[in-house]
């Protein structure tokens, strides 16, 4: 194995184009630590605050949102948050024809459960997810009064520890603890061991909290079918596909923007040098979740930890974007998963989907944290 990865301009999008940003050398030790992803989410820092520290309206310096990893909130912060979901957990679905939709949390099921088809494995998968966060971020302020940070997950430091993650420790300022241990069960994802819960969450936030719709095997997926959250934590899935190696490698092994998408996505695609992405940090980042809804392609967004889940799938997208700005604000592929059924090639203008809970948007106004329209918030660096 490598003790060291040089990066040079070749990880522009376009051979020839010059990066935005002079990247270091780093070590192995560095990259398995976290040191380099976080030197790396230091310059995406500083480069989109200094876009924003041009503009004159619109996302103005003054007026970004600083995103933190969830250990890096104040205790106050994570407390909120958390109450700001259970809020919309009692306020009533937008849905007026969705029988089994009682509340605002699920609108996000129903959402996520319609648009899968074509938010996954094809253009609009970075993008619409990163959208669905910011629409929760304004329903949590506009209906529930939250105006605190929005946080995303590291999974990689917690790999190994999950049940002693901040996030899932079951503490009062956690998003509840893991499931019930259940004896012989299987890992939700292929070459995993099994988690080490798998029944319904006994300990913190959430573990009263009624899972309303699906599953997405359900003979009526959006029918009523009220049971409990479950949760699996799963070590050897974290460790596999959702280390600091594996998110380190992703931004620096991928040079153009089909690449990245379809490593993130465990796509089987190959990036810089023949690097392997084995199943891809999203699925890891997932399935080291687990449970139901965790495990639920479809109704996965019912699980509180998803949001924090993607929200780092949204930052190493947005590091990414930073290390080379000029040239990634691209996108690739079809508005339908794996082109099938076959669609048109996405252009910048498409409009994607998010009505009944927010107006709907072009792939373009999602492309830029900073762009204004209507995003306005950076990742902080952990």
């Amino acid at each position: 194995m490598r003790s060291v990865l040089k990066i040079v301009a070749a990880v522009a999008l376009l051979a020839g184009t010059a990066v935005s940003a002079s990247i270091p050398t780093f070590t192995q030790s560095q990259i398995d630590s976290g040191e380099a992803i976080r030197q790396l989410g230091k310059i995406a820092y500083d480069t989109a605050m200094a876009r924003a520290a041009k503009a004159t309206s619109g996302c103005t310096k003054d007026k970004i949102k600083i995103r933190k990893e969830w250990r890096n909130m104040t205790l106050p912060d994570r407390k909120a948050y958390q109450e700001g979901i259970q809020c919309l957990m009692q306020k009533p679905s937008r849905y007026k024809n969705i029988k089994g939709a009682k509340t605002a949390w699920d609108d996000y099921g129903v959402l996520h459960y319609y648009q899968t088809p074509f938010v996954h494995d094809d253009a609009t998968f970075l993008l619409w997810h990163r959208h669905y966060n910011w629409v929760l971020e304004q329903d949590l302020l506009k209906i529930c009064g939250y105006t605190g940070v929005f946080p995303y997950w590291e999974w990689g430091l917690d790999c190994g520890n999950m049940d002693k993650s901040p996030v899932f420790d079951g503490s009062e300022y956690s998003l509840g603890g893991n499931g019930e241990f259940v004896k012989n069960h299987r890992a939700a994802i292929g070459g995993a061991k099994p988690g080490s819960g798998g029944g319904c969450l006994k300990t913190g936030p959430f573990s009263n909290f009624t899972v309303n719709i699906g599953p997405s095997e359900a003979r009526d997926p959006l029918a009523y079918n009220p049971r409990c959250l479950k949760r699996d934590l799963n070590d050897d899935v974290c460790r596999k596909w959702s280390s600091l190696r594996n998110t380190t490698d992703l931004l620096l092994s991928t040079s153009t923007v089909a690449v990245f998408q379809s490593a993130i996505q465990g796509e089987g695609v190959r990036g810089d040098n023949g690097k392997n992405f084995g199943t891809g940090v999203h699925s890891g980042g997932h399935y080291s979740i687990s449970g139901d809804p965790g495990s639920d392609f479809h109704f996965s967004a019912l699980e509180p930890g998803f949001y924090l889940h993607h929200g780092n799938i949204d930052r190493l997208h947005f590091i990414w974007q930073n290390l080379a700005w000029e040239t990634r604000q691209t996108i690739s592929g079809t508005n339908t998963m794996y082109n099938m059924p076959p669609s048109a090639v996405a252009v910048l203008t498409d409009n994607m989907g998010f009505e009944p809970l927010h107006r709907n948007i072009t792939i373009k106004d999602a492309m830029d944290t900073v762009g204004g329209t209507p995003l306005c918030y950076v990742y902080e660096p952990w």
